[in-house]
């Protein structure tokens, strides 16, 4: 049970890792760098591993990633999200479909073979290899979404095709965790039949979440948009309705085996075309002003500095080398040759490097189950949160040269 005394502590500790994060976010803002970049920046080092796990309150750290710190991080996730679909309507990936489809596809395969091969080929145990490959499958959808938004390009046609690729990629991602986690807990090699029933029928879960967002929540709000309109905003139904839709349907995917924050991100592209999406729009972007340095400063809180030390920095080479080229390869290219453009067809490539959620989820279960050292699960580590850096920095610059 949760008492007054374990809600203090983790309140103070949100306050002290959020409020440095906006500042450094704004810092990083004023010198044009995303301020994703500051935000994780001040995650790491007022982590629980640096100082939040130095300076005490209560007689314990500052900063612990319990369990509330944690439903606190997912929650922000799924406010992100829903704030990313209400950008999108349906008929915004009706159009963008396909090729989001076929970039998704090989934004998953090529960062996975890619990354299996070669660290086999360097010598690493085949269930090595498996879990390392499939940390580097999933981009972050929140990352790329926010780096849209800093530079106000989530409309633009590129725009449109990264951010529905990026959903479908963490789909593909999901389904390819579901097999790890048989490898590393069954000791088995799932069947290709296996592999494909499980990626089938969570696309199909996703396309059933998402149907029943557009065809239903709509009427569901525009019902409770009938009654009485002072009473409505003074009491701020409308956007409860809107938000408890986005957690509703964040519940459902996890029940299904999906990542909440794509059910939370249906929830937005249902009511995108609704009469109440403006009014949506500006309730959640007030929002994010709390949620979206949260997400990301516990992304670096994660990071456990001191195992800077431990790093084995040729295996941190070749596996960073594999997770920015593979995505913008395995993304890019065909981007190119589907939107006939090379400067629009690399950006997506480039928004699609961040690694994040199911990247440390993966890493975390190799670790747990003892198939990755503490050497190879610190390295993997930082490579996620490399990749963190370099994808702002390398989407924003595509605007501003040939990149």
């Amino acid at each position: 049970m949760v008492t007054e005394f374990d809600v203090v502590p983790t309140i103070i500790g949100v306050l002290f890792l959020v409020l440095p994060a906006l500042v450094l976010g704004r810092l990083c803002s004023h010198f044009k760098i995303s301020e994703v970049i500051g935000f994780v920046f001040a995650g790491v080092i007022l982590g629980p591993a640096a100082l939040g796990g130095v300076i005490p309150i209560f007689e314990r750290p500052i900063v612990e990633l319990n369990e509330m710190m944690l439903g606190l991080w997912q929650i922000s996730g799924i406010i992100i999200l829903f704030s990313a679909g209400l950008h999108f309507t349906f008929h915004d990936l009706i159009k963008a479909g396909p090729k989001a489809a076929i970039i998704g596809v090989f934004g998953v395969l090529v960062p996975f073979v890619t990354g299996y091969f070669v660290v086999l080929w360097m010598g690493f145990d085949w269930t090595v290899s498996v879990l390392i490959s499939a940390t580097l499958s999933a981009t972050s959808i929140a990352v790329s979404v926010l780096i849209l938004e800093e530079i106000g390009k989530e409309k633009s046609k590129e725009g449109k095709i990264l951010v529905n690729a990026a959903v479908l990629d963490d789909v593909l991602g999901l389904a390819i965790l579901s097999s790890v986690i048989s490898i590393v807990t069954l000791k088995t090699v799932p069947t290709i039949e296996s592999v494909a029933i499980t990626t089938v029928t969570e696309i199909g879960f996703w396309v059933l979440i998402l149907l029943g967002a557009v065809y239903l929540l709509p009427k569901i709000v525009h019902v409770v948009s009938k009654t009485h309109p002072t009473t409505l905003e003074a009491r701020g139904t409308r956007q409860g309705v809107a938000l408890g839709s986005a957690f509703g349907l964040a519940a459902i995917a996890a029940s299904l085996g999906l990542n909440p924050i794509v059910g939370a991100f249906a929830a937005g592209m249902g009511l995108a075309g609704s009469k109440l999406a403006v009014q949506v729009r500006e309730f959640v972007g007030r929002l994010k002003v709390i949620v979206a340095p949260l997400f990301f400063v516990v992304i670096g809180a994660h990071v456990d500095i001191t195992q800077i030390s431990s790093i084995n920095w040729i295996l941190f080479g070749v596996i960073l080398s594999i997770a920015v080229f593979s995505k913008i390869l395995g993304c890019g290219i065909p981007a190119v040759l589907l939107l006939k453009n090379k400067k629009m067809g690399f950006r997506i490539g480039y928004g699609m490097i961040a690694r994040g959620e199911v990247a440390f989820i993966v890493a975390g279960i190799g670790l747990a189950f003892q198939v990755l050292s503490d050497e190879i699960y610190a390295t993997i580590v930082f490579v996620i949160l490399t990749t963190i850096f370099i994808a702002p920095i390398l989407f924003r610059q595509s605007y501003k040269s040939n990149l």
